[in-house]
């Protein structure tokens, strides 16, 4: 009996109000085969088409057809999934309701929305027919790698330059495309399924194009270094490539389904269920062939996992999967992005084994106004990008996404076209700059909102801050002032001895030994130099064993009860040129030298303890380029020039002659080794020469007019001197591994020093060697460890006594400044330090130390920038996760006092390899001193300006200080640093050498007084402490690091 309902105007106008849909070509959807497979249930019986009839043929001739779609639909059962005439929706949040579960709104806030790193990977369609594949073009960690088609390899990562018209075009896609969000599939049948099953709602597709976009979307993906070629023994093919979904579609029986849960395994033919089984809403398909797509795959996910590139990405990274290719089958472009409601692993799509949570689909006709490639390039950009993909985690609709991409256009810099050839047109440091005023625009934004948002509450902010007024103020500052008599020393040990057992377990490891190792090269070098010059300068009163003495007791104290136990302590260049100086005033005086250093010491002591109890430390502020730049080019250029004097004074001893005759007898004698003061004897026989006019000593009974050894010289002092410079330039460059040219730079002066002392050794020639007694002796014969106040022979006059404060007030400058500058470099914010550091104790226990020294007779000791930037380095732990192309980071630095302390216990027992340092020649410390003076002018500004003076300004380059300061002012800022280096100069080379640390102090009030000429901007430009630029691949020297040598 047939249903007949009677409806009147009225409702078929509510019912034409409620389709407010898109216009449609209903002649191309309304086939009932089609309709009989999307989804919905149907009773047994049916019509000739499969299809119940409910609709009398004259009661369809009053009707539009739209009208019959409703009443036939609705007289059905209820059916699954969206019908063909409802309007879809902007975006559809898709997640199964499980019975009993909870709500669907519910669900939905307990998905993980946390922004997340992420890996990007862009695949793109690619072969003709069954050949058709997705093949990896390029991915994305932070920045763009790209595959080099013709060596099958990744290519370097570069930052993203998009079309502006592809950024447009994506925002197109997305405006009408499909979106779903929190998705919850959980392999990729399932997902495909979902897509297209959307695609076909929002009639981006035709029904009839549903198999062959699963199909497509269901081709194999081949990554990076996976051939075809080549002959695979016992290997199988991937059949995953040459789905048989399509069949699902192509059965007359065909139905729909919710998901892919269940999969029957069983046979090697797909299949489907008949929809005559009670749930109907569950198609189950034996997907054999898809079995590869499964997350359970455990083959394929030892396959996929590269480990190299897994580890510079971030732990808890998810990927997004980027799919673009053109096809024949379609007439206009379909887009989807899928959210999934959770990270899935899917080890065949991916290039290594990571969730995926984002999928991007485009597929289009090859005719269509689209560069499919740029499109995937835009949104796998915009992915990697962390405020975008921040949205992308946290969105509800396709509208916020759309404001994501806004932002980013508004943040984005655009270069207009042209044909750039040279590489210089493109500014990198201006582009640079103009990013960091966008994000300073934004943050100003964003600030004056706070500020704003702040005022509305300022009762409750005056409240707090009443409540907070009679707090102790904070003293995590190390350079505050507490205004309290040794406050600072306080707070230093209060600060950082509470570590002090952590310091030890800390070090217990094997990167703090080798670190232990690495540094024990670089002291020992440093001592055997700074010793030998010391005792060239002091005819070997002061010489190698007291200064590996020194070197190491100083070290262990230092180790032990610093606050600050990164610092190398040791002998440096400018406390060497102070002994010199104090050496030469008491030979014109008539002094004892070793009994002056007693009292300068404990006057030193004295004024370090006065300084600490005024809190005095705050005053390395005032040491600011312009001083330590003057004070680095002075030292450099000594160590130059000192070098090259010691080589003419070679040349002048041993000149260059036809014939060495020598006027002497047959006689056995017993004379000094090369200076005459050392208790090394030697027996050599004398021939006699009847016609020798040449004497073969001086009358300090130093070997002079020798063959070849003024050429020896030369060539050991520039050999070591190239071997090192050298080898630091190999360590950045492209050679062997990252290791190996670390390994080589950093060693780079004892390899030198190593391979020059053989060349000595195995060569016939005599070189003047180190002086080194037998034995833990001081260096003079006779005199004891312990140097006596009254001054032996030449007693000290009691006034002298007193007037040592003003060479102790001088020695205590240079020691303050060394010793304050190295520990504000190694305190940076940059290296993360935990457990803090301490000027003002750790001055102190420099300058008590000294007082030792003075008493043993040893050289002063300071901290050494150069060594201790050396071993903050060692024991720094880089990153090895961050994303190809960034600089990597500095993850901790081993805070502990147990390399230092293994350091200074191996350099003291290196006393007992004397008969080893004895084959050492004095020319090859110069060229490691040579090498010490040319390392220290890198990175110093007052150098590279003077470079300016000789240039067109065109080739000036991009340097702050070039681009903010007026041309003529920089270079009078340059002069007048010329001017104070050779004033300094001029103080060193006369009698008042001992007073040059008081000259240096003048630098300081000289530099305030500059405010008068130079604007505070001017000054920040040229003044500043901070890099001119970020070098992108080289490592920096650590002499370039260190604002003062040695």
């Amino acid at each position: 009996m047939p249903v007949i309902h009677d409806r009147s105007h009225d409702r078929i106008g509510d019912i034409r109000r409620r389709h407010h849909h898109k216009s449609r070509k209903y002649s191309l959807q309304e086939d009932p085969q089609w309709r009989k497979r999307s989804g919905a249930g149907l009773p047994d019986v049916a019509g000739p088409m499969g299809r119940r009839v409910s609709v009398q043929p004259e009661e369809a001739s009053t009707l539009q057809e739209l009208d019959i779609d409703d009443l036939e639909s609705h007289r059905s059962d209820d059916p699954r999934g969206m019908r063909r005439h409802k309007a879809a929706h902007s975006t559809v949040q898709i997640g199964r309701k499980k019975e009993g579960g909870i709500p669907h709104e519910t669900f939905k806030k307990m998905y993980d929305h946390s922004p997340h790193e992420v890996f990007v990977q862009l695949d793109e369609l690619h072969g003709v027919g069954e050949e058709r594949e997705w093949r990896e073009t390029a991915r994305w960690i932070k920045y763009e790698e790209d595959v080099e088609e013709g060596a099958d390899r990744w290519g370097r990562p570069h930052v993203a330059s998009l079309s502006f018209h592809s950024l447009l075009n994506l925002r197109r896609c997305l405006e009408t495309g499909v979106v779903l969000l929190d998705l919850e599939e959980k392999d990729v049948p399932g997902l495909a399924y979902r897509v297209v099953e959307q695609m076909v709602i929002e009639e981006l597709i035709l029904p009839e194009d549903r198999p062959v976009v699963m199909r497509a979307l269901l081709l194999r993906h081949r990554h990076v270094h996976e051939h075809e070629r080549g002959f695979r023994f016992g290997g199988k093919r991937n059949y995953a490539s040459y789905t048989s979904l399509q069949s699902i579609w192509l059965e007359e029986e065909d139905t729909a389904r919710e998901n892919t849960e269940n999969h029957n395994l069983q046979d090697a033919k797909p299949k489907i269920l008949s929809p005559q089984l009670p749930d109907n809403h569950h198609t189950t398909i034996d997907m054999k062939e898809e079995m590869t797509y499964t997350s359970s795959s455990s083959e394929d996910l030892k396959k996929n996992r590269n480990e190299y590139i897994l580890k510079r990405i971030p732990a808890g990274a998810e990927a997004t999967v980027v799919l673009v290719g053109a096809v024949d089958f379609l007439d206009q472009p379909t887009i989807a992005f899928v959210r999934l409601a959770e990270g899935v692993l899917l080890p065949t799509i991916t290039e290594v084994n990571i969730p995926v949570r984002f999928m991007f689909t485009l597929l289009g006709p090859r005719n269509a106004d689209l560069d499919y490639h740029e499109i995937g390039r835009s949104i796998s950009t915009l992915m990697a990008n962390t405020s975008f993909h921040k949205v992308a985690y946290k969105a509800t609709e396709r509208r916020e996404l759309l404001s994501a991409i806004n932002e980013f256009l508004d943040d984005s810099i655009v270069l207009p076209p042209g044909d750039w050839e040279r590489q210089a047109l493109l500014p990198f440091d201006e582009l640079k700059s103009k990013s960091e005023a966008i994000r300073n625009r934004k943050a100003k934004a964003l600030a004056k909102a706070a500020k704003v948002e702040k005022a509305n509450e300022s009762a409750l902010k005056k409240a707090l801050l009443a409540g907070e007024e009679g707090k102790p103020p904070d003293d995590s500052d190390p350079l505050r002032r507490t205004r309290r008599p040794f406050g600072g020393l306080v707070n230093d040990i209060k600060r950082r001895y509470p570590f002090y057992l952590s310091d030890f377990t800390d070090g217990l490891n094997s990167s703090c030994l080798a670190a232990a190792i690495f540094m024990y090269f670089a002291a020992l070098c440093a001592a055997i130099t700074f010793g030998g010059l010391i005792s060239d300068k002091t005819h070997n009163i002061i010489g190698i064993s007291e200064t590996l003495v020194s070197c190491c007791w100083t070290g262990v104290i230092m180790a032990l009860f610093s606050t600050q136990p990164l610092v190398i302590i040791g002998t440096t260049g400018p406390l060497l040129l102070f002994d010199e100086s104090l050496y030469n005033f008491c030979n014109q005086n008539a002094l004892d030298f070793l009994t002056m250093r007693v009292y300068v010491g404990g006057w030193m002591g004295i004024i370090a303890l006065t300084v600490a109890c005024a809190e005095g430390s705050v005053l390395v502020r005032l040491f600011t380029r312009f001083t330590e730049e003057i004070f680095t080019g002075l030292i450099s250029l000594l160590y130059i020039v000192e070098t090259f004097v010691k080589l003419v004074n070679y040349f002048q001893r041993n000149p260059l002659l036809h014939e060495y005759c020598f006027a002497c007898e047959n006689d056995n004698s017993t004379f000094l080794n090369s200076t005459g003061q050392g208790e090394m004897n030697e027996t050599l026989n004398y021939d006699f020469c009847s016609n020798g006019t040449l004497p073969r000593y001086n009358p300090s009974m130093i070997l002079i007019n020798q063959p070849n050894t003024a050429l020896m010289c030369t060539i050991l002092c520039l050999g070591t001197f190239l071997g090192a410079y050298y080898l630091r330039i190999f360590r950045n460059s492209h050679y062997l591994g990252r290791s190996a040219r670390r390994a080589f730079g950093d060693f780079g002066v004892p390899l030198s020093i190593i391979t020059f002392v053989l060349i000595d050794f195995l060569a016939d020639v005599k070189t003047e060697k180190l002086l080194v007694p037998e034995g833990l002796t001081p260096s003079i014969r006779g005199r004891s460890w312990l140097v006596s106040p009254t001054g032996g022979e030449n007693a000290v006059p009691v006034w002298m006594a007193f007037a040592c404060v003003v060479p102790a007030l001088l020695v205590y400058i240079l020691v303050f400044m060394e010793t304050q500058i190295s520990e504000l470099i190694i305190d940076k914010k940059e290296r993360k330090l935990r457990k803090g550091c301490g000027y003002h104790m750790d001055i102190v226990v420099v300058c008590l130390m000294n007082v030792g020294c003075g008493l043993m007779g040893a050289p002063w000791c300071s901290a050494a920038s150069v060594r201790s930037l050396t071993h903050v380095s060692a024991v720094t732990v880089m990153s090895r996760t961050h994303a190809p192309g960034d600089k990597p980071h500095i993850v901790e630095v081993k805070e502990q006092r147990v390399s230092a302390l293994l350091v200074s216990i191996l350099v003291g027992v290196s006393v007992l390899m004397a008969p080893l340092l004895r084959r050492v020649p004095m020319a090859v410390l110069l060229g490691v001193f040579l090498y010490m003076g040319i390392s220290s002018t890198n990175g110093v500004q007052l150098f590279d300006r003077v470079k300016l003076f000789f240039m067109p300004v065109k080739h000036h380059g991009g340097a702050n200080y070039v681009r903010r300061v007026q041309t003529y002012k920089m270079h009078i800022f340059t002069l007048i640093q010329i001017f104070c280096l050779t004033v300094l100069w001029i103080v060193k080379s006369t009698t008042a050498a001992l007073a040059l640390p008081f000259f240096l102090i003048l630098m300081i009030p000289l530099r305030a007084q500059m405010t008068r000429f130079f604007t505070p901007a001017e000054l920040r430009a040229l003044d500043t402490k901070e890099p001119d630029h970020e070098t992108v691949e080289d490592e920096p020297d650590f002499y370039e690091e260190a604002p003062l040598p040695g």
